[in-house]
């Protein structure tokens, strides 16, 4: 049974012009590339586990779990502890790669780059000699052959010429010849030197051919196993990592919803009862009915005794409402149809023909019963009592001029019968001014025009 011959470097690489050193020398380098291609890769490939790895051991440590409870906290307990893991198995497969695949073929790539260039130069040496004794035969040849067509044209005879010319063309003849000989002598002694150069060229470049077969097979075989052991250890990895994804997984198995919302419940449940909403409660009649603004008895003054109060910081807070009169209302009465600069009002009613700072059994007031007496100050002055009094907001002529215009600042709700309900931008004509800081205007409201009293701060001249 015959048997195929294994093609060999040394019977595949002749041929004329030496190229087939260049071709080995190509392959020789491309190799080399290569394995410097794959220690690059194995040491960039050890730089990413190794960054990935310290930035999984980072992430594990930032993770906190503490303010969950129940299973879900077990399983992002679990989920922490496999990313230290993870970190820890980038790491030491960073390191390993480094000890078993990038120093070990950083290693092989200069221990054959020795061989390669040792046998490279030994090989280019013997060429470079080949080629110079190519050279001397090749001139000593040229010189034996011209000597010897000089030979043949002196041996023509030419039997016309005059005996000394005959005797002067045979010396030449001899002496020709005499030089072709010696030209022959050297030009075989060229042979011989240049016979004995290619022998040595040929058993040296036979030795670097079979050498170079061997790195390149070295250099393959190695490669492979390199790159399968490169493969085992990130497969490695690779289990490493499914079997933490399924621990997490088993674990998120176990987690249940409805526990975890019970454990969150009866750790910190705050009780069943719903509490109440407050409830409205009148400042006057002590219920949740509110009092008819027009039917409440009023105290007024007239004169220079007359005690008032004006609108104070809470009916100016930019919230756009006044819980002012809800304990004091203050509004003017005009005088014949509501004209400018009627008599004053006071801003305290009175209940029973007693002043509102006092109860009839000469007890607290309502506003004192709930901490008012800082805001509303305490009327000490004569007051007298108009009981049958009733402000009819259009008892007011068309005719009657304003004073002056102005623009609302902030939102009014009106607290009683008697005031004005006002929106922030608002333009309000002004029919009259009060020393008490609240002034009379006219507005339009269901498109029918009426009178009423606003507080003064809550607005600008224009």
């Amino acid at each position: 049974m015959s048997t195929t011959p294994v093609p060999a470097f040394a019977t595949s690489f002749w041929g004329d012009a030496d190229k087939g050193l260049d071709a080995l020398i190509g392959r020789m380098k491309n190799g080399k590339h290569v394995t410097a291609e794959v220690a690059a890769l194995f040491k960039e490939r050890a730089a990413i586990e190794e960054e990935f790895g310290k930035r999984l051991a980072k992430l594990a440590k930032a993770f906190t779990t503490q303010e969950e409870i129940g299973t879900l906290r077990e399983s992002l307990d679990l989920v922490k502890a496999e990313l230290e893991t993870s970190a820890r198995a980038h790491l030491d497969i960073a390191n390993e790669i480094r000890l078993q695949l990038e120093k070990p073929v950083s290693d092989f790539l200069a221990t054959q780059a020795v061989v390669r260039k040792n046998h490279h130069a030994t090989v280019d040496r013997r060429l470079k000699n080949k080629a110079a004794m190519t050279a001397n035969a090749q001139k000593a040849k040229a010189r034996y052959v011209s000597k010897c067509q000089e030979v043949n044209q002196l041996s023509v005879p030419q039997p016309n010429l005059p005996p000394k010319d005959a005797e002067k063309h045979q010396l030449r003849l001899e002496k020709a010849q005499q030089q072709a000989n010696q030209n022959d002598l050297e030009y075989m002694s060229c042979i011989e030197r240049l016979g004995a150069a290619h022998t040595h060229w040929e058993e040296d470049y036979r030795v670097a051919c079979t050498e170079f077969q061997k790195l390149e097979e070295d250099r393959i075989d190695y490669l492979r196993g390199r790159l399968w052991a490169y493969a085992n250890i990130v497969s490695t990895l690779c289990v490493a990592d499914d079997e933490s994804c399924e621990r997490i997984r088993s674990s998120l198995e176990k987690c249940v919803v409805t526990k975890d919302i019970a454990i969150f419940i009866d750790s910190s449940s705050t009780g069943t009862i719903i509490p109440a909403p407050l409830q409205y409660v009148n400042f006057y009649t002590g219920t949740s009915e509110r009092a008819a603004a027009t039917t409440l008895p009023r105290a007024y003054t007239t004169g220079s005794d007359e005690t008032r109060m004006s609108p104070g910081p809470a009916m100016s807070n930019g919230a756009g409402s006044a819980n002012f009169s809800n304990f004091a209302t203050m509004f003017k009465k005009g005088s014949s149809g509501g004209a400018a600069g009627g008599a004053a009002f006071g801003s305290l009613f009175k209940k029973n023909g007693v002043s509102s700072s006092t109860t009839s059994s000469g007890g607290a007031s309502p506003a004192a019963a709930v901490g008012l007496s800082d805001m509303v100050p305490t009327v000490t002055a004569h007051v007298e009592e108009d009981a049958s009094f009733v402000y009819n907001p259009f008892d007011f002529s068309e005719d009657q001029p304003a004073l002056f215009e102005v623009r609302v600042l902030y939102d009014y709700q009106s607290q009683a019968f008697e005031e004005l309900t006002l929106a922030r931008g608002q333009i309000v004509p002004v029919i009259a001014q009060h020393e008490d800081g609240w002034w009379e205007g006219i507005i339009t409201e269901q498109d029918k025009k009426r009178k009423g009293l606003f507080p003064s701060n809550f607005v600008e001249k224009i």
